[in-house]
C-alpha cells in the first residue's frame, strides 16, 4: 500500500526534472542563439577583410560613390564600400552586415613609399654643393653637373663620398601632382559657405557621419583652448592662428594664411594660398600636411616655414600651377626635422636641418650672415634610410603608383 506522502513527492521530483529540463533545453536554445551569433560575427570579419582587400586594390577607383557588394550571392549578407578623399590622403569606410548583425571600419590609407631617393633636383644645368658635415644618404636625381666640393666660410666638405647612393639625372621640372586632388583642394580655398563656428571647449565628429565644415568669421582669427578632432573642416577667407592650447587631431584647415603658435602638438591637415607659418618647437604628429597652393593672379612668394627646433611628420608642399620668378618657397629653420617629404619650387634650409625622407627641389637656398647661396648644402642632413619603413606616402603625387596600406584607423 503506497503512503499518500509518496504522491507528494512524486509531484516535487516531476516538478525538478521539469524545471530542470527546461533550463537545459533554453540553455541549448540560447547556446545556439550565441554559436549562430558568433558564426555570423566571423563571417562578418572576414567578409570585413575581403573588402578591405578590395577598396585598397589597385582598380578600385571609385570616389564619393557608395558600392554595394553580395560576396556570396545568396541575399543573405551584403558589404558597402565608400572611398573618398580625406585631404590629401584616402579616406575609407567599410560596412559589412547580416540581418541585425553590423560591423564598421573606417581608416586612412596612403601609397606605399618604395622610392628610395632622398634627393630630386630639377636641372637647371648648374650642378649641387655640399659643405661642411652635409650628408646624404640615398638615391638621387641630380642635374647632369652633378655634385661638387665647395669651401663655405673656410670650412670644405668633411664626408668622404659626396652622396652615399645611385645617382640618375633628374628632369627641367619637379614631378607633376595629382590634378584631380589638386582641383579639390583649390575648391576648398575659394570663398565659400559653412556653419558658424562657435566652439566654446570641444567637438567630434565620427568619420561614419558627413563632415562638418565651419566658417570662421574675419574676427574669428584665433583658435584657442579648444578641442577639435574628426571629419570637420574649419575655412577662413583670411588669417588662422592656431594657438599652442589648442587640441587638433584629424582635422583639415584651409586659409588665405595659417600661423601656428611655438610649442603647438597635434595631427592635422593645414592648406593655404600665402603663407603657413609654423613657430618654434611644434611638433606635427604622422600624418599631417602642410601646403600652399598659389593661384595663377598671386604676385607674391608664397611659403611654408617650419621655424626652429620643430618636428614635422608627414608631408610640405608648395605648389604653382605656372612657375613663376618668385616660386613656392619651404623654409626649413635650425634643429628642424622632417619626417617624410618637402616638395617645393625652392626649399630655403638652415644649418643643422634634417629630412628623414626625401626633398624635390627646383632650387635649394641657404642664407649664410655674409652670403645667399644657390644649390649649396651646408651642414644639413638628408637621410631616406631613416624614414619609417611604416612611411606612406600621398596620391597628391602623381608618379607614385604603389599599394595602397592602411595609414591610420580611425574611430
Amino acid at each position: 500500500m503506497v503512503k499518500a506522502a509518496a504522491l507528494y513527492i512524486v509531484i516535487i521530483v516531476s516538478l525538478l526534472i521539469a524545471v530542470i529540463s527546461a533550463s537545459l533545453l533554453t540553455i541549448a536554445f540560447y547556446y545556439r542563439l550565441e554559436v549562430q551569433k558568433k558564426l555570423r560575427m566571423d563571417k562578418l570579419i572576414t567578409n570585413m577583410e575581403s573588402g578591405t582587400a578590395i577598396i585598397l586594390s589597385e582598380n578600385y577607383n571609385t570616389y564619393d560613390e557608395e558600392k554595394v557588394l553580395d560576396l556570396y550571392g545568396d541575399q543573405k549578407d551584403s558589404l558597402v564600400l565608400n572611398k573618398s578623399r580625406w585631404g590629401v590622403f584616402d579616406l575609407q569606410m567599410l560596412k559589412s552586415f547580416e540581418l541585425k548583425d553590423t560591423l564598421k571600419r573606417a581608416f586612412l590609407s596612403g601609397n606605399e613609399f618604395k622610392d628610395q631617393g632622398a634627393i630630386y633636383l630639377a636641372d637647371e644645368d648648374r650642378p649641387l654643393s655640399v659643405s661642411g658635415k652635409t650628408q646624404i644618404i640615398g638615391n638621387g636625381e641630380l642635374p647632369k653637373a652633378g655634385l661638387k666640393q665647395a669651401y663655405v666660410d673656410g670650412r670644405p666638405y668633411e664626408g668622404k663620398e659626396l652622396i652615399k647612393g645611385s645617382i640618375k639625372p633628374s628632369g627641367r621640372e619637379l614631378p607633376a601632382l595629382n590634378d584631380e586632388l589638386l582641383k579639390k583642394i583649390a575648391t576648398y580655398l575659394e570663398p565659400m559657405e559653412g556653419m558658424p563656428f562657435d566652439i566654446k571647449d570641444s567637438i567630434s565628429n565620427s568619420f561614419f557621419n558627413k563632415e562638418l565644415v565651419y566658417k570662421l568669421n574675419a574676427d574669428q582669427q584665433d583658435i584657442d583652448r579648444v578641442k577639435i578632432s574628426g571629419k570637420i573642416i574649419l575655412i577662413s577667407d583670411t588669417t588662422v592662428k592656431i594657438s599652442s592650447s589648442a587640441v587638433l587631431e584629424d582635422v583639415q584647415i584651409y586659409a588665405r594664411a595659417i600661423v601656428i603658435e611655438s610649442g603647438f602638438k597635434g595631427s592635422c591637415q593645414l592648406f593655404a594660398r600665402d603663407s603657413i607659418i609654423i613657430g618654434k618647437e611644434c611638433n606635427f604628429l604622422y600624418p599631417s600636411f602642410a601646403g600652399i597652393f598659389k593661384p595663377e593672379s598671386s604676385k607674391i612668394q608664397a611659403k611654408v616655414s617650419l621655424d626652429s627646433a620643430s618636428n614635422f611628420s608627414g608631408i610640405l608642399v608648395g605648389h604653382e600651377l605656372q612657375r613663376t620668378d618668385l616660386q613656392t618657397l619651404v623654409s626649413l629653420g635650425k634643429n628642424t626635422l622632417v619626417n617624410g617629404e618637402v616638395y617645393a619650387g625652392y626649399i630655403k634650409v638652415e644649418r643643422t636641418a634634417s629630412v628623414q625622407g626625401k626633398v624635390y627641389a627646383n632650387r635649394f637656398i641657404m642664407q649664410t650672415p655674409s652670403t645667399l647661396y644657390e644649390n649649396y648644402l651646408i651642414d644639413i642632413t638628408l637621410n631616406r634610410k631613416l624614414l619609417s619603413k611604416y612611411y606612406l606616402s600621398s596620391p597628391i603625387f602623381k608618379g607614385n603608383k604603389s599599394e595602397q596600406k592602411i595609414l591610420k584607423w580611425l574611430n
